[in-house]
């Protein structure tokens, strides 16, 4: 079994076509996740504008001057000094829109590099609907409740508001809340750009299973073309372990190529941003996020799900080959189901179309952990994350089971 594995696999890694694949992705999505630090802009508080790994230090050394515990004292002075700066009308001024807004002198002095920061806190008082900072501008602090007893309050509200006609239940609201009471606050604030790009740039991923799915797709197919099932299934063991074999091989190809695609990928961000900030909390991020997660388990979370969903897509592929003769075929099903989704709007969390839809390969990939979006079995409630990793490993075992039974089956002629 373990050299017709060793075949197999070979098999995979020599095909001309898959080599072309394979190179042509790895080098396309190790662009795409590189250009966040390429592309990178930071200004200094004189104006000037930095570009790439120049920009990447200098936000860096910014950040250093206002890293710290956001106790709620700390939020409160910055909110304070952000309004002592609005009341003097000589660091105003009417921008395009014919708002008041503030000089581009205090922009580059003082708003630029705590921008991040300050409209994050804002979420807490804005609610999910705003992520600028015109709320803390006009909040009376004299009045005001201890920040995160403020946040807690802005995500029940979030939880018991009416979305359409649609409603969480009273098991989704306790579910969030026991996640959110996980939550360890006051939060640690610190550069986490390495972070936050990856998972901008994460759901690029998307190129490897797509790369797969292509390579993979000839695996039963090919052999009913080139009329060698002819000879595999009234061989020996044409039916048993050499099939097995391929679907092992098959697997085993798919993990070594994921494994190397996401070196490449994360690695040309923290070759640029490094990995600083990888215990701080996701919600330095998203303020209102309710997942109790640094961003380094909320990487490997999400590496989980993206390997989840590669392992279900090759068991479609591996079913849709033993099914189909030509590889076209399956490769148009495949990114029909990879990247149709993602042209249709997710109008809320509610739904079995809204559901289905965040479930769908693209949209799924990458969870940045900023929303409670929950499916509901009897008194059991599952988040999004977890679901798209269960729904996926149930893809695999199906059609894993399928692709073996339907080529066996396979009628030589």
């Amino acid at each position: 079994m373990v050299e017709l594995v060793k075949f197999e696999l070979k098999k995979l890694f020599t095909k001309k076509m898959n080599i072309i694949v394979i190179i042509v992705c790895l080098f396309l999505i190790t662009i795409l996740f590189g250009l966040s630090g390429i592309d990178f802009l930071a200004s200094d508080e004189n104006g000037n504008n930095y570009k790439g790994q120049e920009a990447i230090n200098l936000r860096k050394e910014q950040i250093s001057q206002i890293n710290g515990t956001l106790t709620n004292e700390r939020i409160t002075q910055e909110i304070k000094d952000l309004q002592e700066l609005k009341e003097n009308p000589d660091n105003l001024v009417v921008n395009s829109y014919g708002e008041e807004d503030f000089s581009r002198k205090i922009y580059y002095e003082y708003l630029d590099n705590r921008l991040n920061l300050l409209t994050n806190i804002n979420k807490v008082y804005a609610g999910y609907s705003s992520s600028y900072i015109n709320e803390i501008l006009n909040v009376d602090l004299e009045n005001s409740e201890d920040f995160y007893n403020l946040r807690e309050n802005a995500i029940k509200n979030s939880l018991n508001q009416d979305y359409s006609g649609n409603t969480y239940t009273n098991q989704e609201k306790e579910y969030w809340l026991e996640k959110s009471s996980d939550v360890e606050t006051p939060f640690e604030y610190d550069f986490y750009y390495g972070w936050s790009n990856t998972f901008n740039s994460y759901q690029m991923m998307i190129v490897t299973i797509i790369a797969v799915c292509i390579c993979l797709s000839s695996v039963f197919s090919g052999e009913y073309q080139s009329g060698a099932d002819n000879i595999i299934l009234t061989s020996k063991y044409g039916k048993t372990k050499l099939i097995t074999a391929k679907i092992i091989s098959s697997f085993l190809f798919a993990t070594i190529v994921f494994v190397v695609y996401l070196i490449f990928a994360v690695g040309s961000v923290w070759i640029m941003f490094g990995v600083e900030g990888w215990n701080l909390p996701i919600q330095i991020m998203n303020i209102l996020s309710v997942y109790p997660l640094t961003f380094l388990e909320a990487f490997l979370y999400n590496v989980g799900i993206s390997y989840a969903i590669l392992l279900g897509m090759v068991g479609l592929t591996l079913f849709l080959s033993s099914k189909l003769k030509g590889s076209i075929a399956i490769f148009i099903i495949d990114i029909a189901i990879i990247l149709i989704p993602s042209f249709f709007r997710i109008t809320s969390a509610f739904g079995i179309w809204n559901k289905t839809l965040l479930l769908m390969p693209y949209n799924s990939i990458c969870n940045n952990f900023s929303k409670m979006v929950s499916y509901q079995f009897g008194n059991l409630v599952i988040d999004l994350p977890l679901m798209t990793i269960i729904t996926y490993l149930v893809l695999m075992f199906a059609t894993f089971f399928f692709a073996r039974k339907s080529f066996k089956k396979h009628q030589v002629t």
